[in-house]
């Protein structure tokens, strides 16, 4: 009887996980990933959070702008090496990860405080590509180790590790989605427009009947309104520059900066600030490998002069 219990079970698990809703990842996920080898993003950072008055307008708090962090994404070299745990490759969806990926610093990224320009040390850098099956979007995630806080008055960078997140779409699902929120956009409007027209109409008329009947159509515009959905568009960043990647991909120029306290698992999200990337400049490597071959041939016994 034992046996036939486990049986049973193992044959119910096994049919939950061939369900369509369990986690699966794109099966381009990986050919993505190794599409950006040798791929520059310049990155800046803007570090700080938004204040709230109590009449609900926000102001800028303490901001820390770090400025020309260069990266190279080495799509085809796993980072066999000590690096900071990714949501994604280290979470409890693995699957839905390219892997971790060599992440090469090219160029510190500098503040400036009250004692000059500082350069930013970012150590251990990694990157992944996650992407659920039938997503719209995927996510690029670079991580870092930071192991001193990068500081400027409020606004601060803590030591330990930080992430910057992108999302990341196809050239279709992108063209598909800017289709549908101008669709959606479009339903909303005529909605709105309804709802203003109906609800002075139900002011205007003394008549109980109409005023019931004007009252009716507020109700169903601004349910067509609610369903319109694009509330939920307006909160994808589709009209936002693009940085151009390769295999057709087109990464958002807007992320977020994040990190985890205390445990990778279940430790708080807090979010640092936005990361705005661009293409980077090969001219800018290849002089920084020009330059360190340079320094090489003038070393005095091992030692730069």
């Amino acid at each position: 009887i034992s046996l036939t219990v486990v049986v049973v079970l193992a044959s119910q698990c096994d049919g939950f996980l061939s369900l369509p809703f369990a986690n699966q990842a794109n099966p381009a996920v990986v050919k993505y990933a190794d599409a950006q080898d040798s791929a520059l993003l310049k990155i800046h950072l803007d570090i700080g959070q938004e204040v709230d008055t109590r009449k609900g307008i926000k102001i800028g708090g303490d901001r820390l702008g770090i400025d020309g962090l260069l990266v190279d994404l080495h799509g085809k070299e796993d980072a066999n090496y000590k690096h900071p745990n990714l949501p994604g490759a280290n979470g409890p969806s693995p699957q839905l990860s390219s892997g971790a990926r060599v992440l090469e610093v090219v160029k510190e990224g500098k503040f400036v405080d009250m004692t000059g320009s500082r350069r930013v040390n970012l150590e251990h850098g990694v990157w992944e590509m996650i992407w659920r099956k039938n997503a719209n979007a995927g996510a690029l995630i670079c991580a870092f180790d930071v192991p001193e806080d990068v500081k400027r008055n409020g606004a601060i960078i803590p030591q330990g590790r930080v992430y910057m997140t992108f999302p990341v779409w196809t050239q279709d699902t992108l063209q598909e989605l800017r289709q549908r929120k101008v669709k959606a956009e479009e339903k909303a409007v005529e909605a709105m427009d309804r709802l203003k027209d109906e609800t002075r109409m139900m002011a205007e008329t003394d008549n109980p009947l109409m005023k019931a009947l004007h009252f009716r159509n507020c109700c169903k515009a601004h349910e067509d309104l609610d369903y319109s959905g694009h509330k939920s568009y307006q909160k994808m960043p589709l009209e936002k520059d693009m940085v151009n990647l390769k295999d057709g991909l087109h990464l958002c120029s807007l992320g977020t900066v994040w990190t985890k306290k205390d445990a990778f698992f279940g430790g708080e999200h807090v979010l640092l600030g936005s990361a705005t990337a661009s293409p980077g400049d090969r001219e800018l490597k290849e002089k920084k490998v020009l330059t360190e071959r340079e320094l090489k041939l003038v070393a005095f016994d091992g030692l730069r002069p």
